[in-house]
């Protein structure tokens, strides 16, 4: 799976984990965590758009996105025994493991080639 699929993976199961949540409530639904969870969906979502587009600043979202998924990562972690914050954890924990790669390539590595980078 390339970083952009693992991306939109990402994605998917935040938007289905911030539903399952809401239905939850409680403490699944604490506006920090629904937060960080709306966020690490967008920052996906344009991340894979930045992939697929070939966007010379794709280092710097994918930097940006793996930051956020770790942290997403870590909040649905707070959900002991939970399979879907489980399943939603590891998958943001996926996405942000291949964002770490790219995001650390160089200008002519697979993902920017022929792109330069700005610092």
């Amino acid at each position: 799976m390339n970083t952009a699929s693992h991306a939109q993976s990402c994605e998917s199961i935040c938007v289905q984990t911030i539903q399952y949540c809401l239905h939850m409530g409680g403490s699944h639904a604490e506006p920090s965590h629904m937060q960080l969870m709306q966020d690490c969906a967008k920052i996906c979502e344009t991340t894979a758009t930045f992939l697929m587009r070939g966007s010379p600043q794709h280092n710097q979202v994918t930097a940006a996105c793996a930051s956020i998924c770790e942290l997403c990562a870590q909040s649905c972690d707070q959900f002991t025994g939970d399979a879907q914050m489980k399943a939603c954890a590891d998958e943001c924990r996926r996405c942000a493991a291949a964002c770490r790669q790219v995001a650390q390539m160089r200008p002519g590595g697979a993902a920017g080639a022929g792109h330069q980078s700005v610092p």
